[in-house]
């Protein structure tokens, strides 16, 4: 089953970026015929990345534009038109392969790694319900539609319920087992609904050592607020990011999955999650844990006695790291993998002869 991943545009190599390529390079790791078509921003943060079956291109265009322009490069792309399926992985995508009539005849699936529209206060009313709407109907068009946790599988059922099918990311080798009483880490994009403000502000509470790595467009009004104890330390490979974080701490306010916080379990390092982060109920399956340690973002004495707790108490960050690096061992991406497999298997019975569809768009 040839499977075409699409994702334009894209503001960094970062999540949905580094997700395609792990997804792509572990089906071809067991010799199935992924690709993935990435449109990015010309000034996209991050180095491209060469792998087989990856292919970039770059997006210039805004607004409206930038759907035409999504448009021309999925429609040039020999993989996608040779697909048996194509996924799409962001919603300007959704939006073009969902009214492609040249894919009409191909299984399209939507693939919801993210809320697919502004929440309420990130962009003007009138943009905001229009861009809801447009994402709402390709929703509604599209064969099959995933998300990545229960928490964003509710926030999209208004348009259309999904399936779960959940996100992964590559296991790291536990470097951790909470014996280290190491820096606080964040790690993200610095963007409104990642929360960095409220890291800055966890750190000024209750002291470093701290470190923040990532880069958005907050970043030059974070880094004057100059708070002591916090290194900014840019963006690492993930084996050297959380090598010795002693707590992750993840502050979003809206996060389908969370990355960075899957990383750091997977290495067996304590985690500190805010209640909008999607993973946050497969990690913390304990009760007591979960009360302990999934907090929503206002309170912030819970955050502060959290932090206390975990420096000065090296049993409980034993047993949080063994909780957190269990539950983590089933977020992969080799398991994310199984669990799309698994679905598509259900689209076979719709599926067209693999041969390259060159009508009209």
């Amino acid at each position: 089953m040839r499977v075409a991943l699409v994702a334009a545009p894209l503001m960094a190599r970062s999540g949905v970026h580094r997700s395609a390529h792990d997804l792509v390079a572990a089906a071809r790791a067991r010799g199935l015929p992924w690709t993935a078509l990435l449109g990015m921003r010309p000034d996209a943060a991050g180095a491209p990345i060469e792998a087989p079956g990856v292919t970039e291109t770059v997006l210039v265009r805004h607004g409206v534009d930038v759907l035409r322009e999504v448009h021309r490069a999925v429609h040039a792309d020999p993989d996608v038109r040779r697909a048996d399926v194509v996924v799409s992985l962001v919603p300007q995508s959704d939006m073009v392969i969902a009214a492609s009539r040249a894919l009409r005849h191909t299984p399209r699936v939507a693939w919801v790694r993210g809320l697919p529209w502004p929440a309420a206060g990130e962009q003007r009313g009138l943009r905001r319900r229009l861009l809801a709407a447009l994402e709402s109907r390709a929703l509604r068009t599209l064969d099959d539609v995933w998300a990545t946790s229960p928490l964003l599988a509710g926030q999209v059922s208004r348009a259309r319920v999904p399936a779960i099918v959940p996100a992964g990311v590559p296991g790291l080798p536990r470097t951790s087992h909470g014996d280290q009483e190491g820096p606080l880490v964040w790690a993200g994009r610095l963007s409104v609904e990642k929360g960095p403000g409220e890291y800055l502000d966890l750190v000024r509470r209750v002291g470093g050592p701290a470190r923040l790595h990532g880069s958005g467009p907050m970043e030059d009004g974070l880094r004057r607020r100059r708070i002591p104890g916090l290194d900014w330390a840019g963006w690492l490979p993930a084996e050297r990011l959380w090598r010795d974080a002693g707590i992750a701490v993840t502050t979003s306010y809206r996060d389908a999955f969370g990355r960075s916080p899957v990383e750091a379990a997977s290495a067996g390092v304590p985690v500190l999650l805010s209640d909008g982060t999607g993973a946050a109920p497969a990690l913390y399956v304990d009760p007591e844990l979960r009360r302990r340690f999934v907090l929503p973002l206002g309170d912030h004495d819970a955050w502060d006695s959290a932090v206390r707790d975990l420096r000065g108490d090296a049993d409980l960050r034993r047993r949080v790291s063994d909780h957190v690096h269990a539950n983590a061992s089933e977020l992969t991406i080799e398991r994310s993998l199984d669990h799309a497999l698994q679905r598509l298997r259900a689209l076979a019975p719709h599926l067209h002869p693999t041969t390259e569809r060159t009508t009209g768009s």
